[in-house]
Formats: C-alpha cells, structure tokens, sequence
C-alpha cells in the first residue's frame, strides 16, 4: 500500500546534499520494485538531465548516504542511470506547460545552467531563446567531458527534450552585450556563460608545446586533438585535469603524469574518476608543482602543507632542495577556469566572476541576471542545475510570476518504505568495457546496471526519509571525546552549547530527525553516553 507523498520532513542526508533537491528515497523506492517510469519521473521532477547526471554526476548524495555505516554507499548515480535507460515516458503525461505570458527571456549560454533555466522558464510560460557561441549547444557537458564518461548521443537526446518545449537554441553565435538582448526587445536576460578561460600557469622557460587543458578536451570531443606525445605530464588536480590525462592516454600517450601541489585526498576530481585514471596507467606525482619547462624536461619542487589559504586549507609551499625532472613531450595545464563579466558590461568581481545580488541573482544591469559557473566559478554539473532553477525562479517572479518552477510528475502515492538488505550486503559492482579497449577508443567505460541488479541495488536503501529515531547524550557521562561526531555520516552531533558540572563540554544530538538507527555512535562510544530509540514513521 502507498503512502500519500508529502515535503513536510527534514531531507534525508543524500537528498540534503543534492544542490538540485533529487529525492532520492522515493525514486529508488520505485526502482526497488521495478517501476522505472516512475523513478524516472520523480527524478525529473527536479532535474531535466537526468541520463546525463547518471552518467557524469560527482554524486555528492553518495558521499552523504548513512548506508556507508554499514558497508558501502549506494550505486546513486548508477541508479539515475538506469531509471533513465529503462524508464520511458511515463513522466511527459503529466507535464504542464503555463499559457503564454506574452514575456520574452533570452539565456545566454547553452550549458546545464543555462539549459535548465530555459526549461523552467518555458514551463512557466515565457517565451525563451538561448544563444550559444559554440557549434553545438551542451557547454561543458559536450566540450569539458570525454565521451568516454559522457556520450555525445545521451546530451543530445536530453537536449532535444528541452528544445521540444519550444526553445529556440541558436548556435554559433555570440553574445558581446546584455544590453543589445534588452534593446532586442527581451523582457529580462539571463547570462549563464560558463567560465571558459583557463587560468594560466606563469611558468618559466616555456620551450615545449604547452597546452590548454580546456582547448584540448574540445579538441578531443570534435575529434580533431592530435596526440600531444609519446610522453605527457598534465598540471592540476580536478576532473578537467584526469579527463585530460585520460583523453591522452586513448590518443597514444605512453607515459602520462599529473603534477598535483596537494596531497592525493585532498584533490578535487572524483575519486572514481582517479581510480580510474590508476588503472589506465596514469601516474600521479602529489605534493608537487612545475616551476619551469624546457625541451624535452619538466622541472618540478616537491611541496608541503603551510599556512591556511583563504579557503581554509593548508597552502603548499616549496621545499628547498626537491628539484626534480620529467621528460616529456607536450604540458597540459589544467588549473582552473574563470569568467569574464566585462564581455556583458556587468559588474565583476575581482575572482573574475559576475557580481549578482544574493537573493535574486540581479546583476548590476536591470533586467540582467546571472547563474552557474559564471557567478560561482568552475562547479559541477549538478551544481549548475541547481543555479539554472534558481535563475529560473527569480527571472520568472521578475517577469511577474510566482517563482514556483516546482513540477509534479510523478503518481501522487510513492512506494510503502520496506526493510533494507541486512548490513553487510556488497554494493553493486560497475563493471566497464575491457581494459585493453578502454586504452584505444572514446567509448563510454561503465556499462549499465542490468534491471536485476538495480532492483538489488536498491533494496539496501535505509529508507532514512520515513525512519525516525530519537537520540540522546548523557551529558553526566559524555567527555567529548568527539567519536559520535566522527562516525556520524548524516551529522546528527553538534558540540554543545555549555559545560557540565565535570568541566566537559559535551557532543549533544543536535538533528535527532537525521539519525538513521545505524547505532554507531553508541558502539564506539566509550563512556555508554549515548542512547538510541525508534521514534516512529515520517509524515
């Protein structure tokens, strides 16, 4: 039996840590029980890329998910993936588009920011048209990500589904002026043009090929990037840097390195992404960092943690002596992206992105807004879907509307919760195409979860937005130890507010709505502080 679905409840930990809202429970609920359709519509209630975040999503949920207490996270994105493979159109049925307000918006950029607002912004009514300088619309999602992760096929058939709410996209044209859209007779603009300017490397003595990383991964996805040598070192730390060390590998690199300054967790690409990058036969030299480049020789300096940057993390400074070489044949920098507010005549920010005001993303121009990586500088997909419906709602409530995008797809009852797999259970395994092919071709690595082992995959959700459990701390008894905070993976403890009469200042159960009932917390709690009970059923 059903039960009547309703958003009255603290988010569970991986709907929370989706910039987009995805509900995450519920869809894996219907998968659960075979009902890809109606998984598929739930996650297009939020988001309009929902095969392209199967397949090229960081998954910030999984890093959320309280299953991980047990054993491991669940296969989220891969659970995306085949509630769009398998799902079909269950989700158009109930789609309504607003009558025509007469309004007319103009979206600069056609990335999954600028994507996603158009699409909200159509079902709202208005009249939108989208402009692109590049060939093709997709921004980074098309030129930033190898087909080899993302399949140009699987953008392209998500990005016909925008246009078919009657978008204009026109490609291969450049906007140099927010002004001249609104003398065009646009009612509002909205600029979501990406940070496309790769930052530069001020290196010395640049004698070899030196190479963009954000040309180069362009250049791989229109199939016109040569090999850039038969040795190869790529400078950076984040995705665009291991898609770069992985694009040159499939084009005949036969020694890559990536110089990261940092240690090897704290480098911002995907873990699975460097895993794989390791068993392509990448190198990966941390705590390193290049300082001049001759021919045939990158010169490096081993690095240290120092004091704190402005992001609040270690700053690696040089270590005297730790000159070292590697051959190589062509550089290819990958350090960072940046926008440029002055092509719109906007105001910027001195990091190189458009100034917006916080709540309704105006910019200095009346009736000009901004979004995406162009505000907030080089994020992730999701993270630019996200920005696209906020965009959406603001743009929409300035044009006179409610600002409410929200879309109801799916059936009004979602799936009665049910008991998870017991702990221990494996999670599923994601297996790819063989490892001698994935070296020679752009095809895409991970195969699909056939429906079995989705359904399988989906049975170990916790269930943790209908499950509620009470927590509470002996503050007599607790010494602070911090070791419920540690292993908490929802973040149910928070340090509390005062001293007890031993001179302790213990953790207190700040959310008890997130506790999932993993009873971790109580077992590796050292002093008995901590108590568990079931507090009953969300609403």
């Amino acid at each position: 039996m059903g039960a009547t679905r309703k958003e009255n409840y603290t988010l569970p930990p991986c709907r929370e840590a989706c910039p987009a809202g995805v509900n995450v429970p519920v869809y894996i609920r219907y998968i659960r029980q075979g009902k890809f359709d109606e998984a598929l519509s739930v996650i297009r209630e939020s988001i309009p890329f929902p095969a392209v975040c199967g397949y090229a999503c960081v998954h910030p949920c999984e890093t959320k998910c309280a299953r991980a207490q047990y054993d491991q996270p669940l296969a989220i994105r891969m659970l995306k993936r085949s509630a769009a493979e398998i799902g079909g159109g269950l989700w158009k049925q109930n789609v309504k588009i607003a009558p025509s307000t007469g309004k007319k918006a103009a979206v600069v950029g056609a990335g999954p920011c600028g994507l996603t607002a158009a699409y909200y912004l159509a079902g709202k009514g208005h009249r939108v048209t989208v402009y692109e300088a590049m060939p093709e619309a997709g921004g980074m999602m098309r030129y930033g990500i190898p087909s080899y992760r993302l399949p140009g096929s699987i953008l392209d058939a998500e990005i016909a589904e925008i246009a078919g709410r009657g978008i204009a996209i026109k490609t291969g044209t450049r906007i140099d002026s927010a002004a001249s859209l609104l003398r065009e007779g646009y009612n509002a603009v909205f600029l979501a043009s990406g940070a496309w300017q790769s930052s530069k490397l001020g290196m010395a003595g640049e004698e070899m090929p030196v190479i963009d990383g954000i040309s180069f991964l362009q250049d791989v996805n229109n199939g016109t990037a040569a090999s850039p040598g038969r040795r190869v070192a790529v400078i950076g730390g984040g995705n665009t840097a291991i898609d770069a060390a992985r694009s040159a590998v499939r084009l005949g690199a036969g020694e890559v390195a990536v110089i990261y300054r940092r240690a090897l967790d704290q480098m911002p690409a995907g873990a699975e992404e460097i895993a794989a990058a390791l068993e392509e036969g990448v190198i990966i030299e941390c705590q390193a960092a290049p300082v001049k480049a001759t021919r045939g020789l990158l010169t490096c300096v081993r690095t240290k943690p120092g004091s704190r940057d402005a992001g609040g993390r270690p700053a690696p400074v040089p270590v005297e002596g730790s000159e070292f070489t590697i051959a190589t044949d062509a550089v290819i920098v990958a350090i960072g992206q940046k926008a440029d507010p002055l092509v719109f005549k906007v105001a910027g920010n001195p990091d190189g992105t458009i100034q917006v005001n916080d709540d309704t993303l105006a910019t200095s121009m009346e009736g000009v807004f901004a979004a995406g990586d162009a505000v907030t500088g080089p994020s992730s997909i999701i993270q630019a879907v996200a920005q696209g419906k906020r965009a959406a709602g603001a743009i929409d409530r300035y044009l006179g509307g409610d600002g409410d995008i929200h879309e109801a797809l799916a059936p009004g009852e979602m799936p009665a919760p049910a008991p998870a797999m017991p702990m221990g259970t494996e999670r599923a395994f994601t297996r790819t195409i063989p490892y001698g092919q994935r070296l020679n071709t752009f095809q895409a690595v991970e195969t699909p979860f056939s429906e079995n082992v989705a359904r399988r995959e989906a049975r170990r959700c916790l269930g943790c937005d209908v499950t509620r459990f009470k927590v509470e701390v002996d503050y007599a008894a607790c010494k602070a130890c911090g070791y419920c905070q540690e292993v908490c993976r929802p973040g149910v403890f928070d340090p509390a507010g005062g001293f007890n009469d031993r001179g302790y200042k213990p953790m207190q159960a700040a959310h008890d709505e997130k506790c999932v009932g993993c009873y971790k917390c109580f077992f590796v709690c050292p002093d008995f502080a901590i108590s568990i009970e079931k507090a009953g059923e969300a609403d």
